[in-house]
């Protein structure tokens, strides 16, 4: 800014004053600017070393006991403050000896490491909710979780930081509001102007590298908000949901389920998201968040969390799960005919096999439940490639499947309802010998995961009985793996296993990856094969890809 445009602005700003004052003002002014330049310095840097213009006008104003409404201005005072405390801190360090700098990295570093030991809990809460979630079926059962993981995470973040600066600035910064006061007088006695038109030496405003930090943090804080903007519109959706989700709590509680720990565990999350909302809000548009309310009702949530956490564990104990639909749900069947030749790829996830050596062409047979759905066929044909589509033509509940899952509820019973059809291929034996052929040549050089195999061991534990007849419950392990898993295995398959003995399970999988975790290796894929081995250590097969494609 020139002088001529900084001496006009300033005049504009002190017009309420007498015009004699004004014409004093700016001639004292005139004549710091002139001082500078004769020295060798530009009439830019002269002019802003005079730092806010708006700041200097209010200075000069309140000298003549004249108070301006000052426009709110919360991202150049919170980065003021942020600066101011900056400042204090490196100058109380800079007079603070070796030893007493030592103690103050000291005491923070244990600060940190206690701050650190309170996740103990937190992570407690997020293994029970794993627990937990991971009785619904997939996707459901990694939605909620990512919910409540994020959730508990978020809600340690903020009170690990509430904390932090509460402890530093009690121990630490005690003395900082005293001594920027004093240096706030000090300032204000330099760059006052007295009424009397004395003139006196006007303080050396804000340094150049002071309006460069502030402008740093002021893009910074921009960020933040556009972030926080874009959060919002997630946050939304997640408490709509969580609303539709606490109504169907609502309405399963009116049907008698009695699963209260996971109702208070929504409950809690609904609120947990209210809080997270109202928090992103305020800082969006600048309001002050008041501590001791947001802390009462984050913590209040984290108990009603620890709660329900604590009785879902057991309602979780006392209900039966079961890895598929119940027996009276009857499938249904589409068929398609198709031609094919040597080439050709059916690309899917074929579930089984039939031999027909009657068949000169190949069927394709979809069996699915129909869930509250209609189901149709969705093949796509590309060059020599045959996608096995399928599409849902309409979703809607039926209420004779509603009632079931209710009934199934009161009853501690959870079914895996599969959506996703089995896709069997009927062809004579040449046919089916070729398709095996391709599928197995075309997934092993894209790398794309269909209907196939892979293999892992463990060692067995202990063997129970089980309440159905048909079924034993195995105790497993993996070798340098801490976790111990039951899981239920069909007598047939487990008539060979002896507790102590390592054995190489195979499993038939249709997801897009291999999870590494035990249960849900167990829960979301099907054990075909079961073979004792002798390899031990990191000699054992633990497939993380699949090895033999359908």
């Amino acid at each position: 800014m020139k002088k001529k445009e900084f001496l006009n602005a300033l005049r504009k700003k002190l017009e309420i004053l007498e015009s004699s004052e004004v014409d004093d003002i700016i001639t004292e002014y005139s004549g710091y600017i002139d001082e500078k330049m004769e020295s060798g310095v530009s009439e830019e840097n002269a002019v802003e070393a005079f730092g806010n213009l708006d700041e200097l006008a209010n200075d000069l104003l309140s000298a003549y006991k004249i108070k301006i409404k000052k426009e709110k201005d919360p991202i150049g005072d919170f980065s003021k403050k942020v600066l101011e405390t900056i400042n204090y801190i490196v100058d109380e360090l800079s007079e603070k000896s070796s030893k007493e700098i030592i103690q103050f990295i000291i005491e923070i570093v244990i600060l940190i490491f206690m701050i650190g030991l309170c996740r103990l809990p937190v992570s407690i809460l997020i293994s029970l909710g794993k627990e937990i979630f991971f009785i619904l079926s997939s996707p459901l059962n990694r939605i909620f979780f990512s919910i409540w993981k994020f959730v508990l995470e978020f809600a340690y973040f903020v009170l690990s930081i509430l904390v932090f600066i509460r402890i530093v600035d009690k121990r630490y910064l005690k003395n900082r509001t005293v001594k920027m006061n004093e240096k706030k007088i000090q300032t204000e006695k330099i760059t006052k102007v007295k009424k009397n038109k004395s003139k006196e030496e006007v303080s050396e405003p804000q340094s150049k590298t002071f309006f460069i930090g502030e402008m740093i943090i002021k893009i910074g804080v921009f960020f933040l908000k556009f972030m926080a903007i874009c959060i919002l519109f997630g946050a939304s959706f997640y408490l709509i949901s969580m609303a539709a989700i606490l109504g169907i709590c609502i309405y399963l509680l009116i049907q008698g389920v009695t699963y209260f720990g996971f109702y208070l565990i929504m409950l809690a999350l609904f609120v947990l998201g209210i809080v997270f909302f109202h928090l992103l809000y305020n800082f969006v548009i600048d309001r002050k968040n008041k501590g001791v309310s947001l802390f009462i009702q984050i913590m209040i949530s984290i108990l009603l969390l620890g709660g329900g956490c604590g009785l879902a564990v057991f309602e979780v104990a006392d209900t039966e799960f079961i890895n598929g639909v119940p027996n009276d749900l009857k499938t249904e069947k589409l068929v398609e005919e198709l031609a094919m030749d040597k080439d050709t790829i059916f690309i899917g996830n074929v579930a089984n096999y039939i031999v027909d050596n009657d068949l000169n062409i190949v069927k394709v047979e979809f069996e699915y439940y129909p869930l509250g759905t209609k189901m149709s066929t969705n093949i796509k044909k590309k060059e020599d490639k045959v996608f096995l589509y399928w599409s849902f033509d309409r979703i809607h509940i039926r209420s004779e499947l509603l009632e079931h899952v209710v009934n199934d509820l009161k009853q501690k019973k959870v079914y895996n309802y599969h959506l996703e059809p089995t896709i069997t291929i009927i062809a004579n034996e040449k046919n089916i010998e070729q398709i095996k052929m391709n599928r197995q040549k075309y997934y092993k050089t894209y790398k794309n995961y269909s209907s196939c195999e892979f293999v892992k061991t463990y060692h067995v534990e202990m063997l129970k009985p089980s309440l159905d007849q048909n079924e034993v419950i195995v105790v497993v392990s993996q070798y340098n793996e801490d976790n111990v898993v039951s899981v239920k295995l069909s007598k047939d398959l487990a008539n060979i296993l002896e507790v102590g003995n390592d054995y190489e399970f195979t499993f038939k999988t249709y997801q897009a990856f291999v999870d590494t975790d035990i249960e849900n290796v167990f829960y979301e894929n099907d054990v075909i094969e079961i073979q004792k081995t002798n390899k031990k250590g990191f000699e054992q097969r633990q497939d993380e890809t699949c090895t033999l494609f359908y």
